[in-house]
């Protein structure tokens, strides 16, 4: 993912430290094939069973999608009560921010059938790193309905919506979005933070900064990570007084523990509570990956005919999901394999890095963000990167696969809080 304002680099790892030579020299086919192999074991069973329990399960814990029904947001209800509030009630624009697989898009879809129910017009789009200011503008002025608009003047807004062209101005949207008179309109774009030109990142900040003033029923939510606050509080420092700002934080125990449960119970199978205990340590508050870990364990108890999910399962899905994501990211794959069987010593510093990196870190973690030396900063190279001067991961879902892994090799106990027995 591009960041904003270019900053991100790639770990010098050979200035610190030279790489094995077989991260170097890589077939990234036939190692994918390996790991998917090794991983998942003998994959016959998964093939054969029958395409109507593999569906209920799929759609059961429905990783790859964003939520689409509210029931199913577990752990945001006081995310969502204050975008209503302060969106639909104070006529703020919203910000959403947090990392990939935090729940950013479920809880704004959310968000937007509540105020959908009110009657509100909620246009969405999902930005991306070539979109053009006066293009993105014309998507949404053409989906506003033409019952918002005085009825003589439906013509001449539907000939300038048309006319606009990709430089346009931010005077130029405030003119037409202030023919909106019979409507509350809400703008949502999703994946703000993979827009890197300045131009358009100015050009959005001073549009809400102008809606604003002007009291235009339109407002904007603007969803991505961090940088999206950062991006429009730089260009108009007035605007924070504007903003309802909401982030997707780590979700709590009972809450992931929650969903586990809901998605399990629709495909008619329970988990123990070590399994739970498991997926919810090793997910570190994200729902995308407790419900990607729950749908890959949940395969593994259904190809062994066992109606609940174990620790063995728990641990068989784990490796699955491993295999999946390397084979998208197969370099990356490579080192954090190598790291979490032990090739390059202990793997506990690598998982508490990991942790640190998700705000899931242990107790003795939680004063100071957990670090690697730089020969550890070598092994991982593939998978980091550097950004304003602090190593990362270059895949924000990265972590919590390493995380899987040093759990699956049994090498490393629980870095998290310990978690009382549930009655």
């Amino acid at each position: 993912m591009n960041k904003l304002g270019g900053r991100n680099e790639h770990v010098p790892a050979l200035e610190l430290w030279t790489a094995p030579e077989e991260y170097r020299t890589l077939d990234q086919g036939a190692i994918a094939g390996e790991w998917l192999l090794s991983a998942r074991g003998d994959d016959r069973g998964i093939l054969a069973l029958r395409s109507d329990d593999a569906d209920l399960v799929y759609t059961s814990f429905d990783a790859s999608q964003p939520v689409d029904q509210p029931g199913d947001l577990r752990g945001r209800e006081t995310q969502v009560a204050q975008l209503v509030s302060g969106v639909l009630f104070r006529r703020n624009h919203g910000i959403i921010s947090g990392p990939r697989g935090s729940g950013k898009t479920s809880l704004v879809r959310t968000f937007g059938q509540y105020t959908d129910r009110d009657g509100v017009v909620v246009l969405y789009s999902a930005c991306d790193n070539g979109t053009r200011f006066g293009d993105l503008m014309r998507e949404y002025l053409e989906q506003i309905p033409v019952s918002s608009f005085e009825p003589d003047m439906v013509g001449l807004i539907r000939e300038r919506i048309g006319a606009l062209r990709s430089d346009a101005t931010p005077n130029q949207i405030i003119g037409l979005l202030a023919q909106v008179k019979y409507a509350q309109v809400i703008i949502i774009a999703d994946e703000f933070d993979r827009v890197s030109d300045p131009d358009l990142r100015w050009k959005i900040a001073s549009l809400l900064k102008l809606l604003s003033d002007a009291r235009i029923s339109v407002r904007f939510v603007l969803v991505g990570d961090a940088s999206a606050f950062d991006t429009i509080v730089q260009s108009h420092p007035s605007l924070t007084r504007h903003i309802t700002r909401v982030t997707t934080d780590p979700l709590d125990h009972d809450a992931i523990i929650a969903i586990l449960r809901d998605c399990a119970a629709r495909c008619e199978l329970t988990f123990t509570d070590a399994a739970l205990d498991l997926i919810e340590d090793v997910a570190c508050g994200s729902p995308y990956h407790a419900r990607l870990f729950g749908m890959h364990a949940s395969l593994c108890a259904i190809k062994g005919g066992q109606p609940s999910i174990g620790i063995d399962q728990a641990l068989a899905g784990l490796r699955r999901a491993f295999a999946e994501w390397a084979l998208m990211n197969p370099e990356a794959g490579q080192a954090i394999q190598g790291v979490a069987e032990g090739d390059f010593g202990d793997n506990e510093p690598y998982a508490r890095f990991a942790r640190s990196s998700v705000g899931r870190a242990s107790t003795d973690d939680r004063d100071d963000r957990a670090s690697l030396t730089a020969e550890e900063q070598g092994a991982l190279a593939p998978a980091l990167e550097r950004l304003d001067g602090v190593v990362t991961f270059r895949d924000a879902t990265a972590p919590q696969f390493l995380i899987a892994l040093c759990r699956s090799a049994e090498k490393i106990m629980p870095l998290a809080k310990k978690v009382a027995p549930r009655a």
